[in-house]
């Protein structure tokens, strides 16, 4: 039998934090294009036997999980978030500091944010991701939310930032989720739906 209510349609907000963020603080990136896609990417291994003369058995021999989406705000945070720098936004500078307010003077401005991209270390930082879209059973008078959560995330491809005439400044960014051990049967997050609300 069909169900209407569990064809689920509409865009999500994403919210990415630094590691350690709670998921209640991550900032949200603002827009997107394109929305956003979750991959669950598994490696699966034929067992052949010469009695079948095909597969007996097929095993996982690994998975990757992956988050994709397009930044379409093109601030220098969502631009550090694509380039798998640091987020934080510091007062003052130091080498810590991928971003930083009013390290340099601007002609006509009274502040300034400056995002520093240097050479980076062989570990990349790693994010808290956050997604908050429509889940089954959401109307026009209610809205039920599906959240993605994931605790260890790593800006994983190459992304570009550009400037066109006619196009805007966008951020493609794709997410490498990794499993965190400490969290046993969810390693790689939850997605949580709203059923009833209150």
């Amino acid at each position: 039998m069909v169900d209407v209510a569990n064809i689920v349609v509409g865009e999500a907000d994403v919210f990415i934090g630094e590691a350690g963020t709670a998921f209640a603080s991550c900032g949200n990136v603002g827009a997107t294009i394109d929305g956003v896609e979750i991959s669950w990417e598994p490696d699966m291994v034929d067992i052949e036997i010469d009695q079948f003369g095909d597969a007996a058995k097929v095993i996982q021999s690994r998975v990757k999980v992956m988050l994709k989406t397009t930044l379409a705000e093109a601030t220098v945070v969502n631009l550090a978030h694509a380039w798998n720098y640091s987020s934080t936004v510091a007062a003052t500078d130091s080498t810590a500091a991928d971003i930083v307010t009013d390290l340099d003077t601007v002609a006509g401005a009274s502040a300034s944010r400056t995002f520093k991209f240097g050479i980076e270390n062989v570990y990349p930082y790693e994010k808290v991701l956050r997604v908050v879209g429509t889940a089954p059973g959401s109307t026009a008078a209610v809205t039920k939310t599906r959240e993605f959560q994931a605790k260890r995330a790593v800006s994983f491809s190459s992304s570009s930032h550009s400037m066109k005439r006619t196009e805007p400044v966008a951020f493609p960014v794709e997410f490498r989720i990794l499993p965190s051990r400490l969290d046993v049967g969810y390693e790689y997050g939850k997605i949580i739906d709203q059923v009833t609300l209150s």
